[in-house]
């Protein structure tokens, strides 16, 4: 074989392969698809079942790990996802959180889902053509379109704050578009959107920026979404809402609790001061629970208080997910020191009275 023949099957080998390797420009049905498919609803509940917003999620695996907007289940104590098939996830657990970009990742217990690819904004030029799909305004998987206007630093954007990179585009979003999918002309993931603004400009962090974001933190659970609906079944919500207090069993909410969350209304009694009180009571150990520093993960609520102009100290202890009332008390002392521990007794004392009578009913 001759050297010029060489070359030139080389040449054709190798042009071969590079076009192979391009990706494939897809029509913007193929895309909204796609990306339909892979957009999840999620709905953050405040509590027995009580809707306080709804915003969009990515999946970035086929193991069910999930990325959307930080802000939009920060402070949420029960979550739900919802799959385009219809599929519903009550038991969803935060992975990864990234307060600078406002991401957050998720995890919910799925296998062999559908994702999206990721692509980096190097393959983004201003002009080129993006897509957003979003649960906009409550109307799930809405499909807009736009152009890149500019990838910046966040600096440059009026209180986005600093220290990282935004896709600026032109694709309209409205509210509940948080965490929605960015997608370019292939239908690859570029970016995951965290907000909008009146004049219609809108951003997106860029992907590559978050994606080894899902086990980056510690693991943080929300409790059971399972009783939250959209909007859209406002009377079949408020039944729910209402079954999830009218069935619920305070003693059983005892026996089940592992986890307890303290809080004072006052800073003559504060949370370090209960906290040790608890800890040194002496059959504290047998109640078996673990003090937390978060309430999004605890199942009771311990709040302390000192009305002005008294001398009496308070406490109250209720069911973080239904809010019912399941004990208080009482005591007066000079200060918060002294208070606390009396207080903490009560509170041992109501927990294991409730659990014993469990364990040996009446006849």
């Amino acid at each position: 074989m001759s050297r010029r023949l060489f070359n030139f099957l080389l040449f054709v080998f190798i042009t071969t392969r590079l076009g192979a390797q391009q990706p494939e420009t897809l029509t913007s049905k193929q895309i909204f698809d796609k990306a339909s498919a892979a957009s999840v609803v999620i709905l953050a509940g405040e509590g027995a079942g009580r809707l306080h917003s709804i915003a969009t999620g990515v999946l970035i695996s086929e193991d069910g790990v999930v990325l959307t907007a930080l802000h939009a289940v920060r402070s949420a104590a029960e979550l739900q996802v919802r799959f385009a098939n219809g599929e519903v996830f009550d038991q969803v657990q935060m992975t990864g959180s990234d307060e600078r970009r406002d991401i957050a990742a998720l995890k919910i217990a799925a296998g062999g889902v559908a994702f999206l690819s990721a692509t980096g904004t190097d393959s983004l030029a201003q002009g080129d053509p993006v897509y957003a799909v979003t649960n906009a305004n409550g109307l799930t998987r809405s499909a807009t379109e736009g152009i890149v206007s500019a990838i910046r630093p966040a600096d440059e954007v009026p209180g986005a704050g600093s220290g990282f990179r935004l896709i600026q585009f032109t694709a309209p979003v409205a509210p509940g578009a948080s965490g929605g999918a960015l997608l370019d002309k292939h239908g690859a993931l570029a970016g995951i959107i965290t907000s909008g603004m009146q004049s219609g400009t809108a951003f997106a962090i860029p992907i590559e920026s978050v994606i080894g974001l899902p086990n980056s933190g510690r693991t943080v659970s929300f409790g059971s979404g399972s009783y939250l609906q959209l909007p859209v079944q406002a009377a079949k919500e408020t039944a729910q809402e209402s079954a999830a207090v009218a069935n619920a069993d305070p003693k059983q909410m005892f026996k089940d609790a592992k986890t307890i969350y303290i809080h004072s209304k006052t800073s003559f009694l504060t949370v370090d001061t209960l906290d040790r009180a608890l800890l040194l009571e002496k059959r504290w150990p047998e109640l078996k629970l673990t003090i937390v520093q978060d309430e999004r993960i605890a199942d009771l609520i311990i709040e302390g208080d000192r009305p002005l102009f008294t001398y009496t100290y308070t406490y109250t202890l209720t069911d973080k997910k239904t809010t019912i009332l399941l004990g208080s008390g009482k005591v007066t002392a000079f200060d918060g020191n002294t208070a606390s521990g009396p207080l903490a007794k009560q509170i041992v004392d109501l927990i294991l009275s409730v659990r014993q009578a469990q364990r040996n009913p009446k006849s």
